[in-house]
């Protein structure tokens, strides 16, 4: 018998902790080496500097679930365009993994004018959309993901506004880079 493991299941599973998440794993059957890679694909929306320094929307595409973003030892930071200064060139080592949740923003909301939560990532940070739509602003712009998208963020000044009445979750892991 298989059993179907949604994101709300999911959700609940991480909020009781690791132990119960083995089982979850467990239920839904074991890993062999024919498992095959998820096919299909996933809005990517990826972040960097202009030459000003400035934070931007490097990139806002569909990817290939496969292969969703990678980075080397050297670039801690992966693929970045030619213009962009290289302001982290090395990985600390150190990984977060965690659920955010966040309500809906109060007013007078956050913009890119009156700068309300903007702050700098210290590396990269892929941002999975659990559930909901938020806003993700940058300096320069700003655009709408929803639940099924995934923002990596690469080390860019950034803020979210949750134009919603519910919170957003987000699955985010950061590898903090210097």
């Amino acid at each position: 018998m298989t059993q179907r493991i949604d994101r709300r299941t999911m959700l609940a599973y991480t909020a009781v902790g690791g132990g119960a998440m083995a089982g979850l794993f467990a239920a839904a059957g074991p890993a062999t080496a024919q498992t095959p890679v998820p096919a299909g694909r996933m809005r990517r929306v990826v972040t960097g500097h202009n030459a000003e320094g400035k934070s931007y929307i490097v990139s806002d595409e569909m990817a290939d679930m496969g292969n969703l973003w990678a980075t080397k030892p050297d670039s801690p930071l992966g693929q970045a365009p030619a213009s962009e200064p290289k302001k982290l060139t090395h990985s600390t080592g150190e990984h977060r993994l965690y659920v955010a949740a966040l309500p809906p923003s109060r007013d007078p909301k956050p913009t890119r004018e009156n700068r309300g939560g903007f702050h700098q990532t210290p590396g990269l940070a892929y941002c999975y959309i659990l559930s909901g739509e938020i806003v993700f602003m940058t300096d320069t712009q700003e655009t709408t993901v929803r639940a099924g998208d995934l923002v990596v963020e690469r080390g860019t000044l950034h803020s979210w506004r949750n134009e919603g009445t519910a919170p957003v979750t987000m699955l985010i892991v950061v590898n903090n880079a210097t």
